[in-house]
């Protein structure tokens, strides 16, 4: 295990007043998995571009070194390009994606991850025939890619640092396939592949996603404009669907970014977000103590 000197960033593009709440959510699953010895990461650092007269994203990665970055909501739009929003993405981009570090972005971030991959972001459909202008219904999704169902994988709270059948299975499967490109996905998990001679490595991958892969995933929502599906070029991947979003989540093919257009940090019954938040965590700590 590697000294605790790496944290994890929380990007919080709040307009108005910070996202305490969420803050404060994805801080009570970082100390769960905290408590354990073998965990690897220090703290949570959290910055906010839009309300801060100069830009603390600038020296955010001259101050910390980061094993995973978090992009949070916003009632702001990523339509309306406020002025702080380039420098957030030249800097992920800089800093985190072309860094290989893990990024998980919410709502707002995951619309902008969108954007920012020639996706049109745009208001929801059906905007003008709700109450409001935003909607919150708790929904079930459909997790079409194997990645976004390692990152949804259902573990339980025995499971992390359990040394249980789940736990030395994910462990592994997230170590396998962290440099995976969409081409090693594809050779795992197309049609044909149970009639192919797989390596031994792959098999496991197959057989872990497949033990852990969720029926459904549930969370809260609530948003103005969203995703729409692509038409042309796309480098990125849908991973989850909904009747009410069709990109209901993003994830690059090659780099461990994964984006979902709902609240995982809002508190549901079922906890699927807190299991999907404390994954990623998880995954951070596993690759930050993997040399």
């Amino acid at each position: 295990m590697k000294k605790r000197n790496h944290d994890i960033l929380i990007v919080d593009p709040a307009k108005n007043e910070p996202e305490t709440a969420a803050y404060n959510r994805i801080s009570m699953l970082f100390g769960e998995l905290a408590q354990h010895s073998e965990f690897s990461l220090r703290s949570i650092i959290i910055k906010c571009p839009a309300l801060s007269t100069e830009d603390p994203l600038s020296t955010a990665f001259d101050e910390h070194k980061y094993a995973g970055v978090f992009g949070l909501g916003s009632t702001a739009n990523v339509t309306e390009n406020p002025p702080w929003l380039s420098s957030m993405k030249e800097l992920l981009t800089e800093k985190v994606f072309n860094e290989g570090i893990p990024f998980l972005g919410i709502c707002f971030s995951h619309q902008m991850l969108g954007e920012m991959h020639n996706a049109n972001v745009d208001f929801i459909d059906n905007r003008h025939e709700l109450p409001t202008r935003r909607y919150q219904v708790p929904r079930g999704k459909q997790v079409t890619s194997p990645k976004m169902a390692l990152l949804a994988a259902t573990l339980s709270e025995g499971d992390y640092f359990g040394a249980t059948k789940k736990d030395i299975a994910f462990r592994e499967a997230v170590r396998t396939t962290a440099r995976w490109t969409a081409a090693d996905w594809a050779t795992v998990f197309d049609g044909e592949a149970s009639k192919k001679a797989l390596l031994p490595l792959h098999m496991r991958v197959r057989r872990t996603v497949g033990n852990l892969w969720p029926k459904e995933f549930w969370s809260h929502t609530w948003h103005e404009q969203e995703v729409k599906k692509p038409t042309g070029n796309f480098d990125l991947h849908i991973a989850m669907t909904s009747p009410e979003c069709e990109v209901d989540a993003l994830i690059h093919p090659s780099k461990p970014i994964y984006s979902v257009q709902s609240h995982p940090e809002t508190p549901h019954p079922t906890r699927d977000g807190d299991r999907l938040i404390k994954n990623f965590i998880y995954m951070c700590h596993i690759l930050n103590s993997h040399d």
